[in-house]
């Protein structure tokens, strides 16, 4: 499940160095037109029910690059999301400094680095699957924030060592039950260290910032009244979430020999307030090469971590989860530009709400995959 290293999607995607653009507009994109339908409607499957969707998994994007001088380039990429009524954001929108072949410096709006794929997060052709495993890639809601960041390529011997760091903040609506929060993260700050050597690659991330949000005491949204029985119960300090700071850490690891390849990814939430909980996280996946053809199975699981204060803890519980899936799919590459993808779901709700019977379920679903 390594990324797939073609020039094209590198193109579309990547403001790449000065010498491969032109200095006219430079103009590409990406398409994703999907389809599912779930076995089960009480099944939790971002955007699925028993209905089939042709929106959930269905995007489109175009980017905007200018090579302003040898040095100095400006991208913008626009993104629509079907399972957000299409309505069309900057994912990137931000000037790069590159002082040599091997250093960049950007400010404006960037890709929060939060996950292996996350500069290919909504560009189905980058990977097998039609979707990331939901498990682990649960953070696209603060997928891109504003800041400033700064990156650094080493030849070390065999090995290619890459290094990125950032800061920002990040200011998003978020949705719990279908009810709307205002959110922010503020000193946003993190650092990327990625190592490839031979077929092995290696990536190790760590991430932190101060949250923020329009809690209400006494309100009728669903966090809002988790806030008043906490401060009812006498623990509501633990509670508050302005100020409280998150720290979120990532490793992976790939293998890619031209035919088979391999990925396992591990990431942590951990938060100093208990309306967020703690979560562990973790994905492995291997895949096989026949011709055009790639078949691939995953399997991707989540865990919420509870505090030990025993009155903290059955407040938690209303929001506990424990979720795995098994993916097995195929991905057909009938063109150098485009991709049939299939895929079968098994999604096993172990704890979903602090229920101990959560829901069980199927998702099949199918999607074309295109880059131009």
């Amino acid at each position: 499940m390594l990324k797939i290293k073609l020039p094209l999607v590198s193109l579309a995607l990547m403001s790449a160095s000065p010498g491969l653009f032109a200095e006219e507009l430079v103009v590409n994109g990406f398409m994703s037109v999907g389809a599912g339908v779930l076995s089960n409607s009480e099944a939790s499957v971002k955007g699925y029910d028993d209905d089939i969707s042709f929106s959930a998994d269905t995007v489109v994007g175009v980017q905007l690059s200018k090579q302003v001088n040898d040095s100095t380039s400006a991208t913008t990429q626009l993104v629509s999301r079907g399972g957000e009524d299409y309505d069309t954001e900057a994912a990137w929108a931000y000037v790069a400094y590159s002082p040599d072949d091997v250093t960049t410096l950007r400010i404006g709006r960037l890709r929060t680095p939060f996950f292996y794929y996350s500069d290919f997060l909504e560009v189905g052709y980058a990977y097998n699957w039609i979707r990331p495993p939901e498990e682990v890639y649960s953070l696209d809601t603060f997928s891109s924030f504003n800041g400033i960041d700064a990156s650094r390529q080493f030849l070390i011997g065999t090995a290619e060592l890459f290094t990125q760091v950032y800061v920002g903040r990040l200011l998003e609506d978020f949705s719990v039950n279908g009810t709307a929060y205002d959110f922010s993260l503020q000193n946003l700050a993190g650092v990327v260290l990625g190592l490839t050597l031979g077929d092995f690659g290696y990536r190790a991330s760590v991430h932190t910032g101060d949250a923020y949000t329009d809690l209400q005491l006494g309100g009728t949204r669903d966090l809002d009244q988790v806030y008043g029985l906490a401060t009812a119960s006498g623990v509501g300090e633990k509670f508050a979430l302005d100020g409280k700071t998150s720290h979120f850490y990532e490793l992976a690891a790939t293998w890619d020999n031209g035919d088979v390849s391999a990925i396992a990814e591990v990431t942590a939430l951990e938060h100093e307030t208990a309306m967020l909980l703690d979560e562990m996280s973790s994905l492995f996946s291997v895949a096989k090469r026949f011709d055009s053809t790639t078949v691939h199975l995953s399997y991707a699981s989540v865990r919420s971590l509870k505090e030990s204060d025993a009155t903290v803890r059955n407040i938690q519980s209303m929001f506990e989860r424990h979720d795995s899936s098994w993916i097995l799919g195929a991905r057909y590459d009938y063109d150098s530009s485009a991709a049939f993808k299939f895929e079968v779901q098994k999604i096993e709700e172990k704890i979903q709400a602090g229920s101990t019977s959560g829901e069980d379920g199927m998702l099949y679903s199918v999607a074309l995959d295109l880059v131009f």
